[in-house]
């Protein structure tokens, strides 16, 4: 599934992007050390109108810098689901590609 999200504002910790079902992701930059080795360099939170953000995923750089990779574990089936977040519109537009 492909989603669209555009931004809708940011602030000096976090971007917010909304789809047209008002859906909100907030990117946040990672700003702490990590001692393994794939770093995420952002990660994401998930809410829905009204509701409080949750941590979805984090976000690890792929040879594209407009995509970024991340994965949540599937609630059914317990296994990495795969996603893939690409930038367009020098990042005002957000689609979120391989999420259910």
């Amino acid at each position: 599934m492909t989603k669209l999200f555009k931004k809708a504002g940011s602030n000096t910790t976090a971007s917010i992007y909304l789809a047209d079902d008002k859906e909100k992701l907030i990117l946040v930059p990672v700003n702490r050390e990590y001692t393994i080795s794939k770093k995420p360099s952002y990660y994401l939170k998930k809410a829905k109108a009204n509701q409080k953000p949750i941590y979805l995923s984090g976000l690890f750089p792929t040879k594209d810098p407009a995509v970024f990779s991340g994965d949540v574990k599937h609630a059914i089936t317990g296994m990495k689901q795969m996603f893939t977040v690409t930038f367009q519109e020098a990042g005002e537009t957000l689609v979120l590609e391989g999420l259910s």
